[in-house]
């Protein structure tokens, strides 16, 4: 009769375990896809902005380059001859 008692303990520990588990697995998943479609909100606006932005770093690399501390530290280009 102990051997049958012992046995439902385990089985009834085991279910909740169980039952633990499943329950942090769906709130894992939860903040997983919550997580996953914000990124992919994120992806989508600058996908869309991805052109204005390239215009502009060209923009301030070009004003970068020009300025009198770069010219300063790295000079000026030397632009060869092809021959």
């Amino acid at each position: 009769m102990e051997n049958l008692t012992n046995a439902d303990v385990f089985f009834f520990i085991s279910s909740v375990g169980f039952i633990i588990i499943w329950v942090l697995a769906l709130v894992f998943a939860f903040y997983l896809i919550s997580a996953i479609k914000t990124f992919s909100r994120i992806i989508a606006k600058i996908e869309q902005n991805i052109d204005t932005v390239g215009d502009i770093t060209r923009e301030l690399l070009g004003e970068v380059k020009d300025s009198m501390i770069f010219r300063f530290l790295f000079g000026k280009k030397k632009r060869t001859k092809s021959k």
